[in-house]
């Protein structure tokens, strides 16, 4: 599976096509009728099935599906364990199936909005993925045990800790805020699996995987690789990596750059 750029990607990187779609409602009007008729699709490899609600998990699959951004890094971890964090509606472990054929990867899909982690259930049950764990919460705050506030966004990409909007984008609609649990990874992973090491970390989590290195150096040293989406106007991937460096690990590749995000793949030295 080679990498593709893809039209999608590029109307995605357009402020002319958000400002459209804005105006013309079509978000909601594609949310209305992907929630009345599904868009399901299912994998040639492997059968793994996935399904679209919203207009946004469309574009996520793309990136996964289509053009493959993870390729390298799902590849060279060999991966049969994994946490994502910032899971969104759980399309990750959907493409590990897809790509290594296997159903018993153990593994964390972890986010802070309730509706994503509802859709991430019904992709780890449609594929029999009996392993992986949906947890409702958000990783990357200092205050594990307790409650924090949390953004969202109707859009269901971009919600944060922090109500800050994309520079260069439209705005997708207002922010929602609501109270979400923060949760110990580490203590989740061990609660689930033991000592066991994670073969591979997917990081997507709107500016709080700064915290997160700081907070969370007991689950990472039981890291190998991390896929790290970093985003521009909250943390730098300099200020990242100083951090990423002193826990052990080394930039192997930047998998993909665009003006305000980026993804990076990073493995123990």
């Amino acid at each position: 599976m080679a990498e593709k750029k893809s039209f999608l990607h590029f109307l995605d990187t357009l402020p002319a096509f958000h400002i459209v779609v804005r105006a013309l409602r079509l978000r909601p009007l594609a949310g209305w009728l992907l929630r009345l008729a599904p868009r399901e699709r299912t994998l040639s490899r492997s059968g793994a099935r996935y399904r679209c609600r919203c207009l946004e998990t469309i574009l996520l699959a793309d990136e996964l599906f289509h053009r493959n951004v993870y390729l390298k890094a799902i590849e060279s971890a060999g991966v049969k364990t994994f946490v994502d964090l910032g899971c969104n509606v759980g399309l990750f472990p959907v493409l590990l199936t897809e790509m290594t054929g296997r159903r018993d990867t153990q593994g964390l899909l972890i986010d802070a909005n309730p509706e994503m982690i509802q859709e991430a259930a019904w992709h780890v049950q449609a594929n029999q993925l009996d392993r992986v764990i949906p947890v409702f919460g958000l990783a990357g705050a200092a205050n594990a045990g307790q409650t924090v506030d949390f953004y969202l966004l109707p859009s269901n990409l971009g919600s944060s800790q922090f109500p800050v909007y994309e520079p260069g984008k439209p705005q997708k609609g207002a922010w929602k805020k609501i109270t979400v649990p923060c949760v110990d990874v580490e203590t989740l992973w061990r609660e689930h699996f033991g000592d066991v090491r994670c073969d591979l970390l997917k990081i997507d989590i709107e500016g709080s995987e700064k915290t997160f290195f700081q907070t969370d150096r007991q689950f990472l040293g039981r890291v190998d690789s991390i896929i790290l989406e970093w985003h521009k106007w909250i943390v730098s991937r300099s200020e990242v990596e100083t951090m990423l460096g002193e826990r052990g690990f080394r930039l192997v590749e930047v998998l993909e750059e665009l003006p305000q995000t980026g993804i990076a793949w990073y493995k123990r030295k």
